[in-house]
């Protein structure tokens, strides 16, 4: 017997069959649903990614003692605020 269940619900779950429990038509809309919205989402992604346009910058060998950048950005001493106690 399963605790706090009443009378009626122990007799529903007799009277169900486990092998004949399918999910359903509702089952079925459900997933399909889920499936043709995920490929419209991969189609709207595809279509804001081809629109991006980007130059790659060609890239040196590391072995070398040239740097990767510039040298504009990054490569200095932190600037921030400076605290006047010593």
């Amino acid at each position: 017997m399963i605790e706090g269940s009443t009378v009626a619900t122990q007799d529903a779950l007799q009277a169900v069959d486990p092998a004949n429990v399918t999910a359903g038509g509702i089952g079925f809309v459900v997933i399909a649903s889920l499936a043709v919205g995920t490929a419209i989402l991969l189609r709207s992604l595809n279509k804001q990614l081809k629109k991006v346009d980007f130059e790659e910058e060609p890239e040196t060998d590391r072995g070398e003692d040239k740097p990767l950048r510039d040298g504009s950005v990054g490569d200095g001493p932190e600037e921030g605020p400076k605290s006047s106690t010593p």
